[in-house]
């Protein structure tokens, strides 16, 4: 088992975005936020004054450093709240044995492409799947842009 991403809630995401990638010498992978009500991915390549100059605001950033991937969400939580939480479980029936082993109150909430979402009781969200599958943004994917 391997940690893949750790996603965590932040007050200022732009100061965050910059001391975290300083700090750890991460890239940044992709930032998100959201149009309509749905998440949209920032186009490659643009900067925090582009997404000011079309009126869109940021919500999420994801880092990366190596394998390991920091997303960073805009909020104020209580401190050293956690958003979500990603193992990559390899092969396929080491996810099938925690699944096996979840509590009948722990909630599924989905499966795109072969991976596993729950809720646990206790309310963190914990996604299992290969190693190998990368941290991507789906909306990126599907050509949904913020602006």
């Amino acid at each position: 088992m391997i940690c893949k991403y750790v996603a965590l809630y932040v007050p200022d995401l732009r100061a965050a975005e910059e001391f975290y990638a300083r700090l750890f010498g991460m890239e940044l992978l992709f930032r998100e936020g959201k149009r309509d009500g749905e998440w949209r991915a920032q186009r490659p390549g643009e900067d925090w004054s582009d997404a000011e100059t079309a009126g869109a605001k940021l919500l999420m950033v994801a880092l990366q450093r190596g394998e390991f991937v920091l997303a960073l969400f805009q909020g104020s939580p209580t401190p050293g709240t956690v958003v979500e939480i990603c193992l990559g479980l390899d092969p396929p029936e080491e996810i099938e044995a925690v699944l096996a082993s979840l509590p009948e109150n722990a909630r599924r909430l989905d499966e795109p492409g072969g991976e596993i979402e729950f809720e646990d009781p206790f309310g963190y969200v914990w996604t299992l799947q290969a190693p190998d599958v990368p941290f991507v943004s789906p909306d990126a994917l599907a050509g949904r842009w913020l602006y």
